[in-house]
């Protein structure tokens, strides 16, 4: 099995035998990265195990999730998209899903209380994640959608225009009552939208900062890694050196003994014979 394969595997075990098994596969595979893994919390390890165990549900959830984030980037693009229906297949998707997180957290001895349910279902509704699947060890809060780049968002309704044309071709005619009316219950509904926009940029900008925070705490991961390389290398060479240095002057020493001794040798040899 690739090592991959055996670290899904530990993803994949009851709660209370994760750290066992990873410490375990970290000495058989001599691979220190393998224990700094972080064992997941109870949330997060329900929602893996939706992953693993119930795939179709977790990818009903990522696709209708997608489908909503695009109708609302259309609508905020003023293009036409049915928001109301994205939402109401994605509510029925995340309604199922918890209903299997439950039956899986049930079936491993854990209650589902409204403060366990609360962050699983901000996990459910994060996804998708640039986290690898089934491998989360916290729960998410928003993240995995993408920044607004690109799409430039409608101009709002102009208000108080006059002359529009009835259906003969005519002027409208209004009451200063009923125009005033008109202007109000448009602003209204303007407003309205404009808020709609407002909050619908703040999630995406604050899923956006969420994943800038997350890939910079994944790259200092990585520097730290490649830094105690780095040290581990040159602290070898470093040793390596020294030996070197150490065994130079024991071959230096070793030549001078023997060239010693093979004179002594000759001259006995020649007062001998």
């Amino acid at each position: 099995m690739a090592a991959d394969d055996k670290i899904d595997a530990l993803f994949q075990l009851p709660l209370d035998e994760f750290t066992a098994a990873r410490n375990e596969l970290a000495k058989q595979t001599g691979d220190g990265s393998i224990k700094k893994i972080e064992k997941p919390n109870l949330a997060a390890w329900a929602v893996n195990q939706l992953y693993w165990h119930q795939r179709k549900l977790y990818d009903e959830v990522i696709k209708t999730s997608t489908q909503v984030r695009t109708a609302y980037r259309q609508m905020l693009a003023g293009k036409s998209a049915d928001v109301k229906a994205a939402d109401v297949f994605h509510a029925e998707a995340m309604r199922k899903a918890k209903d299997a997180i439950r039956k899986i957290l049930e079936a491993a001895g854990n209650n589902t209380s409204d403060a366990l349910m609360t962050p699983v279902n901000e996990t459910l509704d994060a996804l998708p994640t640039t986290d690898p699947p089934g491998r989360l060890t916290k729960p998410l809060r928003r993240t995995g959608f993408e920044a607004l780049q690109g799409v430039t968002i409608a101009a709002k309704p102009i208000h108080g225009l006059h002359g529009l044309h009835g259906r003969a071709g005519k002027p409208e005619t209004k009451t200063p009552a009923a125009d005033e009316t008109d202007r109000e219950r448009k602003k209204r509904e303007a407003d309205q939208q404009e808020l709609a926009m407002a909050k619908e940029r703040l999630r995406f900008a604050e899923a956006a900062e969420r994943e800038a925070e997350a890939a910079l705490d994944r790259a200092k991961r990585t520097l730290e890694r490649a830094e105690r390389t780095r040290e581990r290398i040159e602290g070898e060479l470093e040793e390596a050196v020294i030996a070197e240095k150490g065994a130079r002057k024991e071959v230096s020493s070793s030549e001078s003994a023997f060239e010693r001794a093979r004179a002594e040798s000759e001259r006995l040899r020649k007062k001998i014979g």
